[in-house]
């Protein structure tokens, strides 16, 4: 948590990704009325891109991050929580945005997961990360060790993660980057 505190006042200017965060939102076909959650909130750089008459909850672990977040977005649900235990009872979301939060959480099928768990059946997540296409090859897994550091895995498989935890792939886009970043729609299943 410290590293995400350390990086709160400066990373506006370092993550932003708007047009990719934009896609993934445009993915999801939010509705007036809908319940979104924000998963891995951060300084909140998604909410003012959510559709007016969503009901928006978001989350981050980090406090400072909670801090930054809540000034862009003061008519949203904020808090303080983890996005491997999320504190939501089963079936509230229409949909969950996961940007930026599938590659840095230590258990990401937990992640996914309990972000299938929030969703109502048939629900829908949107995503935007850095994802592994098949095998990682021993060039990404050496330089894994360096992104590790920074605070991000470049190793992780989307399909792998989103099977693995309900999810069906709609849909999945290059985003930047030779499609080292992606934006995809995940559908809950409806067992």
């Amino acid at each position: 948590m410290l590293r995400w505190s350390l990086y709160a006042p400066v990373y506006d200017r370092l993550i932003s990704f708007e047009s990719q965060r934009r896609r993934a939102i445009e993915m999801l076909a939010l509705q007036p009325g809908e319940r979104v959650l924000v998963v891995g909130c951060g300084t909140g750089l998604d909410l003012p891109l959510l559709p007016a008459g969503a009901k928006v909850t978001a989350m981050d672990l980090t406090p400072a991050m909670v801090r930054r977040a809540r000034v862009k977005a003061p008519e949203a649900d904020i808090r303080v929580m983890d996005a491997q235990r999320l504190e939501f009872a089963d079936g509230m979301f229409d949909a969950v945005v996961l940007h930026l939060i599938v590659a840095v959480v230590p258990d990401p099928l937990a992640c996914m997961r309990e972000a299938a768990r929030v969703l109502k059946p048939g629900g829908r997540a949107g995503v935007f990360d850095k994802f592994a296409r098949g095998r990682p090859s021993a060039a990404r897994r050496v330089l894994n060790v360096v992104t590790r550091w920074f605070g991000t895995d470049i190793t992780r498989n989307l399909g792998e993660l989103a099977s693995a935890a309900g999810f069906a792939v709609e849909a999945d886009e290059a985003a930047m980057l030779g499609g080292l970043f992606r934006v995809a729609r995940l559908r809950k299943g409806t067992l």
